[in-house]
């Protein structure tokens, strides 16, 4: 009996299996022959739109003289003239520079700041710059810079600790919390061994003076890295040069553009009126770009030229950058005329460039930055000068038809092809909202009686963009 239920379990289990092969092959014969429903759900998701942060632009104050080359003390000896450019009415807040023996008997560094609208997705447009001339015994010129955005990282491009040659790095903190600054510096010889430029504090609500000759002395091409944790600031450096007992100009060196394999430097002026150049190894009013490539790599470098005035434009140059030395090349033999500058280059770099005017038996310079591209929309204060020119370079492959809507006056309109580049007089002391602009590469020179200045129209820090959102 007991085989016989065992045999029987046996033939059931058997049966059962093909009985359940039989009903899985129905099944498959049924899913291949006939659609089954399907069932979908949509992932529930939002988009938000973060709205526009607060803008704000610091302006460095009035030029300052060092109480000497290793000094942290200076003064201001002169007022600098101030214009700004808005949508509405911004707020100006002077801000404390506790080494500038002076006080604010001439000015002081100023915050502008524009608040965003309540709810607003877009930032306001707002843009400041200030401009100042100098005359005295061991300090003259003229001098511009637009007022920057602070920042938790700046590259500036320019300057000089070489006999004759002061550099005031200024430090400016507008937010409500104190800096930690470091600094990095970079000369011919590569890094710099520079005691003290780490961990520096600059306290909210502060601008800090250094000269950058008590870091690096007797430096001929510097290139600064300022890094911040905390509160960002904004970097600026005072150049200003002495040949024998005669002074020879005077120039802000703002930031330049972020370390990138392709560098777009416009309205690089060769003035009619450039002082002679010596056979000296070295001579600063020598036309030249300044370059390094910061990375630990070597890079090959193309520079490239167009003339804003049309025509056949100078052939290309060609160079090898080796890492972490500062380097500078000799634009002495661009013809007279204004210029956009390209740098192609295998290995990200940073990029300035110097130009020098004639100012009866003495001279003046200025440094030129690299900037990024600019958005649609824009705003850009001209400072006060007797001939300032906005520099527009189109390095896209269509053309663009850009508007200038000045603070008062007729609007411009200028058409820029695809590669091309223009100059377009403005009027001091102005304001201008551009549209139009969106790729192009902007820059402001400025011409007067005391000399030239110049500094590269940079577009503001990027928004917040929108971002979905998945409840769980």
């Amino acid at each position: 009996m007991a085989d016989k239920r065992r045999v029987a379990k046996t033939s059931g289990r058997l049966i059962a299996g093909i009985v359940g092969v039989g009903i899985a092959g129905a099944s498959v014969f049924a899913v291949g022959t006939f659609e089954l429903p399907r069932v979908t759900a949509a992932v529930p998701s939002a988009v938000v739109t973060p709205t526009a942060a607060d803008q704000a632009r610091v302006c460095a104050g009035p030029l300052v003289q060092l109480a000497g080359d290793g000094s942290s003390n200076a003064s201001s000896f002169g007022a600098a003239e101030l214009t700004v450019g808005s949508e509405s009415e911004p707020t100006q807040t002077p801000l404390v520079a506790p080494n500038n023996l002076a006080g604010d008997a001439f000015g002081s560094p100023i915050v502008v700041s524009e608040p965003s609208a309540t709810d607003a997705t877009t930032a306001p447009l707002l843009a400041a710059a200030q401009s100042q001339s100098a005359a005295l015994g061991d300090l003259s010129g003229f001098a511009a810079s637009a007022c920057a955005e602070p920042s938790a990282e700046s590259w500036l491009v320019g300057g000089s600790t070489d006999v004759g040659r002061t550099s005031v790095l200024a430090l400016t903190n507008p937010t409500r919390s104190d800096a930690i600054v470091d600094i990095a510096i970079f000369g011919e010889g590569g890094a710099v061994d520079a005691p003290g430029s780490q961990g520096i504090i600059v306290k909210a609500g502060e601008q800090k003076l250094l000269s950058l000759a008590a870091f690096a002395p007797n430096l001929i091409t510097p290139v600064v890295h300022v890094t911040s944790r905390g509160g960002q600031v904004a970097a600026v450096i005072q150049h200003s040069v002495v040949r024998g007992l005669t002074p020879h100009g005077v120039e802000y060196v703002a930031p330049t553009a972020p370390a990138a394999n392709e560098q777009f430097l416009s309205g690089i002026v060769i003035a009619p009126n450039a002082p002679v150049v010596s056979d000296e190894d070295y001579d600063d009013n020598n036309p030249a770009l300044r370059m390094i490539a910061p990375g630990t790599e070597p890079a090959d470098v193309t520079v490239s030229f167009t003339s804003e005035q049309g025509g056949e434009s100078p052939q290309p140059l060609e160079f090898a950058l080796e890492a972490g030395i500062a380097t500078e090349i000799s634009l002495r033999d661009l013809p007279v005329g204004s210029y956009t500058v390209e740098v192609s280059s295998t290995q990200p770099v940073v990029a300035g460039a110097r130009t020098s005017v004639a100012v009866g038996e003495s001279s003046d310079l200025a440094w030129f930055q690299a900037s990024t591209a600019l958005p649609e929309a824009v705003m850009v204060a001209v400072p006060a000068g007797e001939t300032p020119v906005l520099h527009l370079a189109n390095p896209e492959r269509r053309a663009l038809t850009v508007e200038l809507e000045p603070s008062a006056g007729e609007t411009i309109t200028a058409k820029i092809p695809a590669g091309t580049s223009v100059a377009l007089p403005v009027a001091g002391g102005a304001s201008y909202q551009i549209s139009g602009a969106e790729g192009a590469i902007a820059q402001l020179s400025v011409q007067s009686a005391t000399g030239i200045s110049a500094f590269a129209v940079q577009p503001a820090n990027p928004s917040a963009t929108p971002v979905t959102v998945y409840p769980r």
